[in-house]
C-alpha cells in the first residue's frame, strides 16, 4: 500500500471517529423545552445570597427573566435526550452587558444548570461563574 493511501485510510478513520464521537450535538432536536417554564434560584458561586429566578424555553430560544434587567435578550438554545435527562446549551446576549454561555440538564420536571457571564471592559473583563436549580413551573 502506498503512503498516501495509508495517510487517506487514517484520515477517512479520523474523521469517522470525530463524527460517532466528538459530535454529540449530531442527534439535538429542534424545540425540545420549548413551552417549558423553570422557577428557582440563582446565585453566583461561592459568592452571596440565591436570588429568584426564571427561564423560559420557548420558539427554539431561552429567556432567563432576571437577566433582562441587563439588557439580555433570548438566546438560541441546542438540547439532546441522554439517558433520562435532556442536556442544553445556550447563549444570550446583551449590546452593553456581554455574554452567558448556559449547560444545563433537565430531568423530568427539576432542572441545573451552570452559566457563565463574559463581559469585555476597557481595562479588564469580567467573568463570573452562576448556578441554578429549579423545577417546572405548575
Amino acid at each position: 500500500m502506498s503512503e498516501f493511501n495509508k495517510v487517506n485510510h487514517l484520515l477517512f478513520l479520523g474523521l469517522c471517529l470525530v463524527f460517532l464521537f466528538g459530535v454529540p450535538w449530531a442527534r439535538a432536536q429542534e424545540g425540545l423545552l420549548d413551552g417549558r417554564v423553570f422557577v428557582g434560584e440563582s446565585r453566583e458561586i461561592h459568592v452571596g445570597a440565591p436570588k429568584k429566578e426564571e427561564i423560559k424555553f420557548l420558539n427554539g430560544e431561552l429567556d432567563a427573566i432576571v437577566w433582562r434587567g441587563q439588557e439580555f435578550k433570548a438566546g438560541a438554545y441546542i438540547a439532546a435526550y441522554e439517558k433520562d435527562a435532556i442536556v442544553f446549551e445556550a447563549e444570550t446576549i446583551s449590546p452593553k452587558q456581554g455574554t452567558i454561555k448556559w449547560r444545563g440538564i433537565v430531568r423530568g420536571d427539576a432542572i441545573e444548570a451552570n452559566y457563565q457571564w463574559r463581559k469585555k471592559g476597557w481595562l479588564s473583563d469580567t467573568v463570573r461563574d452562576y448556578s441554578f436549580k429549579g423545577s417546572q413551573k405548575k
